[in-house]
């Protein structure tokens, strides 16, 4: 009976220690994830990787928290520790803002950014349900945003249903920026990012990435000031998480993770380069700067901390909740965005509209007051903003 009893003393003390081992190799490891985030130091894929996996990184810390709790309560102050250092991160993954206060009746400017995933106009060829289609381009056209930013965007004036371009004109957003002229695409049609705005736009350009990956710029005159509204559509992964849940067979589950792996490294390489890009658009513009869309990447990559430290983000400052925006599975992720530069813009609320399950993405909305002309009359770009991380 000793016997027996001493040898599950030590069978425990064994298991014990090996956690406690690893338990000390994830300190080690979300404290090298903490410091690439905050310094942003390298663009290799495989910082991204480790930069990314943080929400992991924190799961296990909170699994260590409560096994330590139960089993030796001392040891759970270093889980402990670990999150508490990354509190300032936390605020990438939950906001809690409350709306802001617009009582001096500054100028405002709302911006709606949305991957319409071309009105579902593959759905309607396959199942010829134009209903689908109609009721996400009406959502649309009712949203009451000044300025409207898509990625995956389509128009074709051959069509009842898709003549977009032209019913927005009639819906009030007779101003618009598009990154593909229509001819592209064939007569009438094009597909890509595009912005519309209620008002007049004074200047615009566009740059291609790849295929329909790309960006819009747009300065938009609102009375005496002008804003410089960026959409973008940065590289897409491919990646279906739902389809590697539904495989069964191992030599397809170990091709279609290897498929992953080297959509991951391509995606996150490419998404690296147009980062760049959009920041050269951001510090060669003489106007207030708000850049939105679909950036493929969670707010611990290398893309958001890249923009993050020029800019701040509307969902971090004037948003509540989690704030996913993508509508398919896993379905806990952020990777539709809006930045903007904080010393001319406030924003005052940033809303998701989970209501909107057209897409694959949920619409993301900011109203933004607009600073007073005497605080923000220096106009010239800035390439550094300072804010807590």
């Amino acid at each position: 009976m000793k016997f027996s009893l001493r040898i599950g003393v030590l069978v425990s003390s064994f298991f014990s220690s090996l956690l406690w081992s690893l338990n000390l190799l994830l300190f080690l490891y979300t404290l090298l994830v903490y410091y690439l985030l905050y310094q942003v130091p390298i663009g290799h894929w495989m910082a991204g990787v480790l930069m990314i996996s943080l929400p992991v990184a924190w799961a296990f810390n909170l699994f260590f928290i409560v096994f330590w709790l139960l089993v030796r309560p001392w040891r759970a102050l270093l889980p402990v520790l670990t999150m508490l250092i990354g509190i300032p991160f936390w605020r990438r993954t939950l906001a809690y803002s409350q709306p802001g206060n617009n009582s001096e009746k500054r100028p405002t400017l709302q911006v709606m950014s949305y991957n319409v995933m071309g009105f579902n106009k593959y759905d309607l060829v396959d199942t010829q349900r134009p209903d689908e289609a109609n009721n996400m381009i009406d959502w649309v056209l009712k949203e009451p945003s000044d300025v409207k930013c898509f990625q995956e965007f389509y128009n074709d004036n051959s069509s009842v249903v898709f003549k977009t371009i032209r019913r927005l004109e009639k819906a009030g957003y007779p101003y618009y920026a598009i990154l593909h002229p229509p001819e592209r695409e064939g007569p009438g049609k094009f597909f890509g990012v595009a912005v519309f705005s209620r008002y007049p736009i004074v200047k615009r350009g566009d740059e291609v990435f790849d295929n329909f990956n790309g960006l819009v710029w747009a300065d938009i005159k609102t009375g005496p000031d002008t804003i410089r509204v960026i959409s973008i559509h940065l590289q897409s992964m491919g990646i279906r998480v739902g389809g590697m849940l539904n495989e069964k067979e191992s030599s397809r589950v170990r091709k279609n993770t290897q498929g992953v792996l080297r959509q991951l490294r391509q995606g996150m390489t490419l998404r690296r380069n147009q980062i760049v890009r959009v920041e050269e658009y951001y510090r060669n513009s003489p106007h207030p700067v708000i850049i939105c869309g679909d950036f493929n990447d969670t707010p611990y990559s290398y893309t958001y901390g890249k923009l993050r430290r020029i800019l701040r983000n509307a969902f971090e400052d004037a948003g509540r909740g989690f704030g996913f925006s993508y509508n398919k599975a896993p379905g806990f992720l952020r990777i539709d965005n809006q930045f903007y530069n904080a010393r001319f813009l406030e924003p005052l609320n940033y809303t998701t509209y989970r209501d909107a399950k057209f897409s694959d993405h949920y619409p993301i909305m900011a109203q933004y007051a607009i600073k007073p002309r005497e605080i923000s009359k220096d106009r010239t770009p800035r390439t550094h903003v300072e804010f807590d991380f």
